[in-house]
């Protein structure tokens, strides 16, 4: 770093640290005149702001962000794609952390107006599939990645298991010395069938958050990407999803296809309901609900995938640089099927759980946007301007990934030669192998 820089860096942390006490001191004398402040709920509504030297932080912040963020930029980098420039900790590997940046701080004050908050990193995601999922894993895989947060990864593929509830024997194992220094883990993410006492073992005082979509869309992708008809005997037919949707009972019962387990109330399932039994019925699945809304932190919804983060990045004390992304792909039309208003009725009829299911956390989602406050609309535009200027950034407008006939993907912009829009661009699947290979050598014992 340039010494003029690293003298002003030095001289903004000064002013920072200043800030922060003078903050502090009139924190003290606060509390001192008002002992009644000390009222939890209270203390919880009490920010910097109050204080009077919110803008002071901020504008020392941005000030630092954009000196260390041109720093960095200058710096030769080392790291590529799953190559590591590593250092030593306690006798392991541990990669550099990754610092590109587009709109994110290097110091952990959000740009909201909530004030100062704490960032959270032990985080378990329970994936539902075919609600926009996929995207969010890859968010949370990202900021995982660049942090050095250590992953629970599956054995085989980027699945635990499809059919039975999470266990932690589903997990990759480390060698034991490694094991036995690090006995827990920062984030969950991949695709696993929700079981609280298990999960709790693996990444405990975690922060929990998953995703649901309209049942009726849901299910129609479901059927669509998993390629059901074929199991079912239907490809060849027009129409192969009225077809299943006018007598379900009879395809669920009598024929093997593709994910069958997630054709019927299938984001339930994901969440832990997976006895068969219990998919009519409604006491179980009251239950499970009201199970889900006191244990889990956030409940997105696919319909409202940009408000959803918005909330996701107050919950977390994010940047919306950590939130940003690109779509995974969008489905082909060929993987498509027409939904009529009698298909809605009976597609909701058969998925009655999902729909119990979907429609109490879209009350809920609502009142949680109205509890954000006044800032969310000012939020959610910024997002999406921000949101805009990443496509512009990294998407090549003139070329469609069409390997897959399910789904056609964007492309990278190739004139971007750094890594910030790979990292963007990168899946789930990806990411999954990516930290499987990171964490091989952070596991791996070094002599000192």
């Amino acid at each position: 770093m340039p010494r003029s820089n690293q003298r002003r860096l030095n001289y903004l942390g000064v002013t920072l640290s200043l800030c922060i006490g003078i903050a502090t001191l009139t924190f003290m004398i606060f509390m001192y005149s008002n002992p009644s402040i000390f009222s939890s709920s209270i203390l919880r509504s009490l920010t910097i702001k109050d204080m009077h030297v919110t803008q002071a932080i901020r504008n020392v912040t941005k000030e630092i962000s954009a000196i260390c963020n041109s720093s960095t930029q200058s710096r030769q980098r080392n790291r590529d794609d799953g190559q590591y420039n590593p250092r030593v900790y306690n006798g392991f590997y541990f990669r550099e952390p990754h610092n590109d940046s587009l709109a994110s701080s290097s110091l952990n004050i959000t740009s909201n107006t909530t004030g100062i908050c704490k960032l959270i990193t032990k985080i378990v995601y329970i994936k539902t599939h075919k609600t926009g999922s996929t995207t969010l894993a890859s968010i949370f895989q990202r900021f995982g990645y660049h942090r050095n947060l250590l992953f629970a990864l599956p054995k085989y593929s980027h699945i635990f298991h499809n059919k039975k509830l999470f266990s932690r024997k589903f997990i990759t194992s480390w060698p034991a010395e490694f094991a036995k220094s690090h006995p827990y883990y920062d984030m969950l993410v991949n695709h696993a069938n929700y079981y609280r006492p298990e999960l709790n073992k693996v990444v405990p005082d975690a922060t929990y958050v998953t995703i649901l979509r309209d049942p009726v869309s849901q299910l129609e992708s479901t059927f669509g990407y998993y390629e059901m008809a074929k199991g079912m005997g239907l490809s060849k037919k027009q129409k192969p999803f009225e077809i299943f949707m006018n007598n379900p009972s009879h395809y669920y019962t009598t024929k093997d296809y593709a994910m069958k387990t997630r054709s019927r109330n299938g984001q339930l399932y994901d969440l832990g309901l997976i006895d068969p039994k219990l998919a009519h019925d409604t006491n179980a699945i009251r239950e499970k609900i009201d199970a889900i809304d006191k244990q889990f932190d956030l409940v997105m919804i696919t319909e409202y995938f940009d408000e959803s983060l918005i909330l996701l990045k107050k919950l977390l004390c994010w940047s919306f640089d950590d939130i940003l992304y690109i779509s995974n792909g969008i489905r082909t039309q060929s993987h498509r099927n027409a939904i009529t208003d009698d298909l809605k009725k009976k597609i909701r009829l058969w998925n009655a759980g999902d729909v119990l299911l979907y429609n109490h956390f879209n009350e809920t989602f609502w009142q949680k946007v109205t509890e954000y406050g006044p800032d969310f609309k000012t939020d959610l535009e910024t997002f999406r301007r921000l949101e805009k200027e990443v496509f512009n950034k990294c998407v090549d407008k003139n070329k469609i990934n069409r390997t897959d006939k399910r789904v056609n993907k964007y492309m990278l912009n190739t004139k971007q030669t750094g890594t910030y829009c790979r990292d963007i661009f990168r899946g789930d699947l990806a990411y999954t192998s990516l930290l499987k290979k990171q964490q091989k050598v952070i596991s791996t014992p070094v002599k000192l």
